[in-house]
C-alpha cells in the first residue's frame, strides 16, 4: 500500500542556493519553507546591493525578478496560477495611472515644495472627488485585497498531490 512521506524542510543555505540557481524559472513548484527562506535571501541581498550606486540598483532589479519567479512557483505549489500576481500588478498600474490623471500635479508639487500639508491634502481630495478618482480609489482597494489574498496563499500548505504545475515538492509516495 502506498503512503505519503513528507520530505524534510529546506534550510536557509539550500534555499539561497536554489534562489540563485532558479532565479528566472517561473515553472514548477516551491515549498513554503524554501519560499520564505528565499524571500529572506532577496531581502538581505537587496539591502546590501542597494548601497552600491547604479550596479546595485540593477542587481536589485534582477533580484526582484527572481522574487517574482519564486512567488509564481509558490502559487503553483498551492494549485494557483501566477496570474494572481499579474492581475494585482495590472490593477495597481491602472489605479496609479487613473490617480495621476485626476491630480493637478503642478499644484501638488508646488504645495509639496512649500511643505504645506493642508494644501497638499486639498489638491489630492479635489482630484479624488470625481468619478475617475473614486474609481482609482476602488482599484487601489481591490489591489490591496488581492495583495492580502496572495500573501495568505503563500502561507498555505503545499498541495500533497501532483498538479498541472508539477510534482509535489513536499510529499513523495512510498
Amino acid at each position: 500500500m502506498l503512503q505519503m512521506k513528507e520530505l524534510p524542510q529546506v534550510g536557509f543555505s539550500e534555499a539561497a542556493q536554489n534562489f540563485f540557481r532558479k532565479c528566472f524559472q517561473f515553472k514548477g513548484r516551491i515549498r513554503r519553507s524554501e519560499y520564505w527562506w528565499g524571500v529572506l535571501t532577496v531581502l538581505l541581498a537587496s539591502i546590501v546591493l542597494s548601497l552600491i550606486p547604479i550596479v546595485g540598483w540593477i542587481a536589485t532589479f534582477f533580484l526582484s525578478i527572481g522574487g517574482i519567479s519564486m512567488l509564481f512557483r509558490r502559487l503553483h505549489d498551492t494549485g494557483r496560477s501566477g496570474w494572481w500576481w499579474g492581475c494585482q500588478t495590472l490593477i495597481g498600474l491602472a489605479a496609479g495611472v487613473l490617480f495621476l490623471s485626476v491630480i493637478d500635479i503642478h499644484a501638488y508639487m508646488t504645495a509639496a515644495q512649500s511643505q504645506d500639508m493642508t494644501k497638499m491634502i486639498r489638491v489630492l481630495s479635489a482630484g479624488m472627488a470625481g468619478s475617475t478618482g473614486i474609481f482609482a480609489l476602488l482599484l487601489y482597494l481591490v489591489n490591496g485585497a488581492l495583495g492580502i489574498a496572495i500573501f495568505v496563499f503563500t502561507l498555505l500548505d503545499s498541495k500533497p498531490e501532483d498538479n498541472k504545475y508539477g510534482e509535489s515538492t513536499k510529499y513523495v509516495m512510498e
